[in-house]
């Protein structure tokens, strides 16, 4: 049974819409037969269109205008939309192709159209996965991964054409990280830890994050979710949901976190990139962020429950710890 996941952010798209977009972008030729809506994401609407000369196509629609979303959401449609074409241009990595935008004229929202991936999550498949066919899987996407961190940009920060570029990565990750706090003191989520106490986190990391020179291209959410493969073969099918994307650390990685780092990625990745004190401790706080970000954002979805986000405040405090320990290490 699929994941059906409310979310306030989620443009609402009627059948009639879908039509017009439909003819917008192929021609009067074309018509639509099918709509269906998936529902198991957690920010944009999506939806796959049947059309009738056979091909099918995935639409994606920025939150409403009038909804409130957290600080680096802002634009992140226009950032996945550069995110696409520049991993299609610039890597191997297999990603949807933009085949049509369209600026708000249908839609009370930006949206954009995308070619069809085939398969379903890994994270559906992963039970079924036998180990040597998950560890060749890891090892493709750490040499995804390093193809897609060769790829340089003169200034840090994120894709959204909307967003501020900046000229060191600590400048530009500490606008990430307060604004995100702002956006929880802002809806007044309680977190098992202070906001001061994560302000000073932050402050006693920078000099460790002052060590990045280089914007790099960062995808970031990289999780089983957004990975697809062959239900049959468990081959590699593809990417989606790369609006997270950002010029930055390659170490802001999910898979080079706790959830996600396996010795067969870093094989594939073709070194290690935490093999310094200093990095540990980037990437102890690159973990505080995500169960951050995770623990804020239900409060702007307005999910029915957010199991996902209880979760994440819980690991805050071990994150905190996990961080000093990291820095004691680092001395």
């Amino acid at each position: 049974m699929p994941l059906v996941v409310e979310s306030r952010s989620k443009t609402p798209v009627h059948s009639e819409q879908a039509e017009a977009i439909v003819r917008d972008a192929f021609g009067d030729g074309v018509r639509l037969v099918a709509r269906t809506e998936l529902t198991d994401g957690y920010f944009n609407a999506v939806h796959w269109l049947d059309l009738d000369d056979g091909r099918s196509v995935v639409l994606k629609v920025a939150p409403p205008p009038d909804v409130e979303v957290l600080w680096y959401e802002h634009d992140l449609l226009h950032a996945e939309i550069e995110t696409l074409r520049l991993l299609r241009s610039r890597t191997s990595a297999p990603v949807p192709e933009v085949v049509w935008v369209d600026e708000a004229t249908r839609l009370p929202s930006p949206s954009f159209l995308m070619t069809v991936l085939p398969g379903v999550s890994l994270h559906a498949e992963l039970v079924s996965v036998p180990s040597a066919r998950l560890a060749a899987l890891d090892r493709t996407i750490g040499g995804h991964l390093a193809e897609v961190h060769a790829i340089t940009n003169p200034t840090f920060g994120v894709l959204a054409p909307t967003r501020p570029a900046h000229e060191s990565w600590p400048a530009a990750f500490g606008e990430l990280y307060e604004q995100l706090l702002l956006d929880g003191e802002r809806r007044n989520v309680e977190l098992p830890v202070g906001y001061d106490e994560l302000r000073a986190a932050f402050d006693s990391c920078a000099d460790d994050l002052a060590v990045v020179t280089v914007p790099r291209l960062v995808v970031w959410d990289l999780w089983d979710g957004n990975v697809m493969v062959d239900p049959r073969t468990h081959e590699l099918g593809g990417y989606l949901d790369v609006e997270r994307a950002m010029w930055g650390d390659p170490l802001l990685e999910f898979q080079f976190g706790p959830h996600g780092r396996t010795d067969a990625v870093i094989e594939g990745y073709g070194s290690d990139p935490i093999v310094t004190g200093r990095a540990q401790r980037r990437r102890a706080l690159y973990t505080l962020y995500h169960h951050l970000v995770m623990g804020i954002e239900g409060a702007y979805r307005e999910y029915p429950e957010d199991p996902l986000g209880d979760w994440a405040r819980s690991m805050l405090q071990a994150d905190l710890t996990a961080l000093a320990a990291a820095g004691r290490q680092s001395r």
